[in-house]
């Protein structure tokens, strides 16, 4: 399978891809913040298997086998069990339910699938891991329910009266909740409701 194969991965739209994220809390999730993205892998019948230097050796902290049946994680990550990790079985799960049907019959093998991983790192599969991997850990109903209860009901109008240490001190409280990442949580504001360039002015 050559890179070019890859990238002829059927594209999905945002829509789309929340759609699936939304159906898999659905089936999976609890309702409880954070959401359990091991306990959603369990349900799934996912194992989760740390690795020693994942990231050192070959670049990436975690992958999904071909069959789809393992999530390979490194495994500082996975003992510091942080944001990062938990971002990560998300984007991997992303894979598993928007591109599995495509590759489980095109690769065998780490080396052809750590390779098939690193030629469409940068492709519109990967976008749609990390807008699923958003979309799964902050949903954005409930995203835009518990920012409009911090900010009189109505974030999107009300958040520009606010100073920006009164905004960083709401959007860090709402990041908490979800447990992810500023980075993954800016890229998940930019998204739902606000321009990733206000996010970085109040929360970096």
């Amino acid at each position: 399978m050559t890179y070019l194969e890859c990238g002829q991965i059927p594209i999905r739209g945002k829509d789309e891809v929340t759609r699936r994220a939304e159906e898999l809390l659905d089936e999976c999730w609890d309702g409880n913040f954070p959401v359990d993205v091991e306990a959603i892998c369990d349900q799934l019948d996912i194992e989760i298997l740390p690795v020693r230097d994942l990231e050192d050796r070959f670049y990436i902290d975690a992958y999904i086998s071909s069959d789809f049946k393992i999530i390979y994680v490194d495994e500082r990550e996975f003992l510091l069990d942080n944001p990062r990790y938990r971002f990560s079985l998300a984007h991997e799960l992303g894979h598993y339910i928007l591109h599995r049907d495509y590759f489980s019959s095109r690769v065998s093998g780490f080396e052809e699938w750590s390779g098939m991983a690193r030629g469409i790192f940068f492709d519109h599969a990967e976008y749609e891991a990390n807008h699923f991997a958003g979309s799964l850990l902050a949903p954005e109903g409930e995203l835009i329910e518990i920012l409009n209860t911090k900010c009189n009901g109505n974030f999107s109008r009300h958040c520009w009266e606010r100073s920006h240490e009164e905004l960083r001190v709401i959007i860090q409280e709402t990041r908490r909740i979800f447990r992810v990442s500023e980075q993954a949580f800016a890229r998940r504001l930019s998204e739902s409701l606000l321009g990733i360039e206000l996010f970085n002015e109040v929360a970096g």
